[in-house]
Parts: C-alpha cells; sequence; structure tokens
C-alpha cells in the first residue's frame, strides 16, 4: 500500500518550459544550443548552483563569464533563468491539500534559490499563499538545501532516511525518466509523468486517492 508520495516539482506540480530559458542563454551566450543538450561548462555551473556550491552572486558572474562583450546585467541573466517558470494550475492546490488526508506528501526537487525565490512571490502575489511548503507538505527536500542532485541514488536514499520512510510504501513521481528510473533502483514505486497530461486525472485513473492509508 502507498503511504508517500514525493513529488518532484517542476513539470509536475510548477508547469514549466525549459527550453525559453535555454533560448535566451544561447542568445546571451551567442552560442547555438538545441535543448536539452547545453555545454558541458553551463551544466557544470548550473548542477553547482542547484546543489548549493555556489551563490546567486556568483552563479551570475559565472554565466556573464561565459558571454561575449557586451555582457548581459545581472538582472538579464536572473530574467533568462526565471523564463522557465510558466505558473500554476490552481486546481492542484485543492488536490494536494485533499492529498494530506490520504498520504505523506514531500517535494524532491533539482531546484536553487532564484527559481524558488520566484515561486515564493507568484504564490503570495498572485495566489495569497504565503506558507506553500508546510501548508501543502510533510517537507521538502530542494537540492540547493541539501546538497544532493537527481538522479544520484544518494538524494533518495537521503529522502527515505530522513522522513523515515519504507521505498514499499512510497511512490516517487518525476517527469524525467532518469530520475524515476534510478529512484526505482532502491524499490521506490515510481511514475514517469508527462507535462502534458493532467496530473490529477493521473491519480484518479490509478485509484492512488482511494489506496492510500
Amino acid at each position: 500500500m502507498i503511504r508517500n508520495i514525493i513529488f518532484d516539482f517542476g513539470g509536475v506540480l510548477l508547469d514549466i518550459d525549459m527550453k525559453r530559458t535555454y533560448d535566451i542563454l544561447a542568445k546571451q551566450l551567442k552560442q547555438s544550443m538545441t535543448f536539452p543538450d547545453i555545454p558541458d561548462e553551463l551544466r557544470e555551473v548550473v548542477v553547482a548552483f542547484e546543489t548549493g556550491n555556489m551563490s546567486v552572486e556568483n552563479f551570475i558572474w559565472n554565466i556573464q563569464n561565459m558571454c561575449p562583450d557586451p555582457k548581459p546585467q545581472g538582472y538579464d541573466v536572473i530574467t533568462a533563468w526565471n523564463a522557465m517558470l510558466i505558473g500554476w494550475n490552481t486546481e492542484k492546490f485543492n488536490f494536494l491539500k485533499q492529498l494530506r488526508h490520504h498520504y505523506q506528501t514531500y517535494i524532491l526537487s533539482n531546484t536553487n534559490q532564484l527559481h524558488i525565490e520566484w515561486v515564493r512571490r507568484d504564490l503570495l502575489k498572485n495566489h495569497g499563499i504565503e506558507d506553500f511548503e508546510n501548508t501543502y507538505f510533510d517537507k521538502v527536500y530542494y537540492s540547493f538545501e541539501i546538497g544532493k542532485h537527481k538522479p544520484s541514488n544518494d538524494i533518495y536514499q537521503y529522502v527515505l532516511d530522513d522522513a523515515g520512510l519504507s521505498a514499499e510504501e512510497t511512490l516517487f513521481i518525476d517527469d524525467s525518466l532518469i530520475n524515476v528510473q534510478s529512484a526505482a533502483g532502491l524499490g521506490i514505486h515510481v511514475y514517469h509523468h508527462d507535462p502534458g497530461k493532467d496530473l490529477m486525472e493521473t491519480f484518479d485513473k490509478n485509484g492512488w486517492l482511494l489506496y492510500g492509508k
């Protein structure tokens, strides 16, 4: 029986379009990039930022340093980086509240300080939600706060250990195939979510709302 659900964030709960960011960065870098294939140098900077090993200031500086003259302003780098963040299907807010009557719920996300700051501003300004994490989840695990990054196996084990979860009673939902494959290797139940599909319909079709604790 599934008692715990771990959600990826972007592409599952939050609507995103990563291509928007990489299209703008390609213009700033004056490099040809076909998403999701990006230069190794940029990928290393992103992973460092998303594991908390690079400050916002250093992230911006590194992006600027990769760009030919005239280099983008810091604001332009932030705007490009946040361009992937689209917004919410607001029906998911009530859906997540309902889930907490049936399951323990969590977020596990490869993310960073700039994106989480944007999310919190957007939730407060446009939806009146002040404490998203504690309102809708038992706990959240952001990669830049815990220093681990999907799809490394140790990030899933960290969540299981920290939250005291049994892999056999846990479902992990992510829009990345490599991430769900990695989690499955630890015995966690997984679902590879298509961002183009309705997450709430998926729950209904699978009976997950009915068969929680």
